[in-house]
């Protein structure tokens, strides 16, 4: 796994609705949105599991973090009710969602590279 600092270098960590539109939009590469919040314990846990996740993809997405806290709006318009959730999309279009309400679902980091190769 990554080292802590690492992690933190993967995502790019949006606060407002516009700058994900665009980000989306112009993206020539998937873009993969991981709605969490700070003190949200599976949200930490999922951060070096997605890490190992993505190094194994042949097509790396652009991830970006987004506080569900601070960004209850982008929540409620994707229908964001579990954290973490990963949002997929691909060409300016959602393809897919990962939302598990236990986060052993995703563990290890095999299990949630299948579920991302399955709609990459």
């Amino acid at each position: 796994m990554l080292a802590r600092n690492a992690e933190q270098k993967l995502f790019m960590i949006l606060e407002q609705q516009i700058k994900l539109e665009e980000l989306i939009s112009s993206s020539e590469s998937p873009v993969l949105a991981v709605f969490s919040a700070p003190g949200c314990g599976p949200s930490r846990l999922l951060d070096a599991v997605l890490a190992d996740a993505i190094s194994h993809l042949p097509q790396k997405p652009q991830i970006v973090r987004i506080d569900s806290e601070q960004n209850s709006a982008l929540s409620d318009r994707y229908q964001v009710h579990a954290l973490p959730t990963l949002l997929i999309f691909k060409n300016g279009q959602l393809i897919g969602r990962i939302e598990e309400e236990r986060i052993e679902d995703l563990l290890p980091a095999a299990h949630l590279l299948q579920r991302l190769q399955a709609i990459l």
